[in-house]
């Protein structure tokens, strides 16, 4: 079972630079920080995404993908397609081969059913976000989420948490081995 997290600061810096401290760490889940991605929203609401991408492997793609869709479905950040163009390019693979027909994107579905019983954290990272706010998304794989979680609560602001069921985890893991 995983851990999706929201590390939402108040600040439009301090989510990078937790994220680079945090990495910095020998933590047992400091490597769930390598997939994770930040936001930030500058004083005119303009949102940046910072998506570390493995340049050698397809499944950055995925994962552009995966965040894509949190943040479309999170925060009414409409960046999924720009996100997952980007990724294709740098990957040089077909975007059309990777959705199925329907209009919904696999990335999107898996979203909204991992999140079907969390309309509070949906909710509450959605108010939590504000201009020139930050956010660090993390997807914990970790087996000990409450030892991560104290540990993240060291660094400061708000933590917004929800469980991922062991069956969702599956359908991610098949979404980011897709080739």
């Amino acid at each position: 079972m995983s851990e999706l997290i929201a590390f939402v600061f108040r600040d439009q810096y301090r989510a990078p630079e937790v994220l680079n401290e945090l990495r910095r760490r020998e933590w047992p889940w400091a490597q769930d920080l390598d997939d994770a991605v930040v936001i930030t929203l500058d004083e005119k609401g303009k949102a940046r995404a910072q998506l570390n991408i493995d340049l050698s492997t397809y499944e950055a793609v995925g994962w552009a993908k995966l965040w894509a869709s949190l943040l479309d479905k999170t925060l009414f950040i409409p960046l999924a397609e720009v996100i997952v163009d980007a990724a294709d390019g740098i990957a040089n693979r077909s975007l059309r081969a990777l959705r199925q027909s329907s209009d919904e994107p696999r990335e999107a579905r898996w979203w909204r059913e991992s999140l079907e019983h969390s309309e509070n954290f949906k909710r509450d990272v959605g108010a939590l976000m504000v201009r020139t706010g930050s956010a660090i998304f993390i997807l914990l794989r970790s087996t000990d989420a409450t030892k991560a979680l104290r540990q993240l609560g060291n660094y400061g602001d708000t933590l917004v948490h929800t469980a991922i069921s062991r069956e969702q985890d599956e359908k991610m893991q098949a979404i980011l081995d897709e080739r």
